[in-house]
């Protein structure tokens, strides 16, 4: 056994050696604890380098998700903005087709209102060339 005042050195620090058994189970339960200690310290830094490479991993996904939403918003926005120029020039169109059928609908209710009154109101005059003799006889072209 070793002398009660000797330093024994094992790896970073110097711890006395004693003859007694307690004091040597009391060492060999403080190294057993600091290589327990090393190594939970050393799973801890293997999880916090996998959870910041996690965290690393999902920033790129996302800056690659909204650099996606970006172009895709611009060019759903470039789309929604020619449809809402074609959709008001259709309206435009519309209007004016709109107008114009309505004025057809005027002038042709105004023709269907005439014609109750006079039959073939184009045709009058010469309807009245007919009966009348004196205006129109048809043996004036045979000479």
């Amino acid at each position: 056994m070793a002398a009660a005042g000797v330093m024994k050195s094992t790896e970073s620090t110097q711890l006395p050696v004693l003859g007694s058994d307690d004091h040597h189970d009391s060492v060999s339960k403080k190294q057993k604890r600091m290589i327990s200690n090393r190594e939970s310290a050393r799973r801890s830094r293997i999880r916090k380098k996998k959870h910041a490479d996690d965290l690393i991993g999902q920033v790129s996904q996302l800056v690659s998700d909204n650099k996606y939403m970006a172009i895709n918003l611009r060019d759903t926005t470039r789309m929604f903005l020619q449809m809402d120029s074609e959709n008001s020039v259709l309206r435009a169109q519309l209007a004016e087709l709109t107008h114009r059928f309505e004025s057809l609908n005027e002038i042709n209710n105004g023709f269907n209102s005439l014609s109750g009154y006079h039959e073939h109101l184009f045709l009058l005059p010469y309807n009245n060339m007919l009966h009348n003799d004196q205006h129109f006889r048809v043996d004036m072209f045979l000479n």
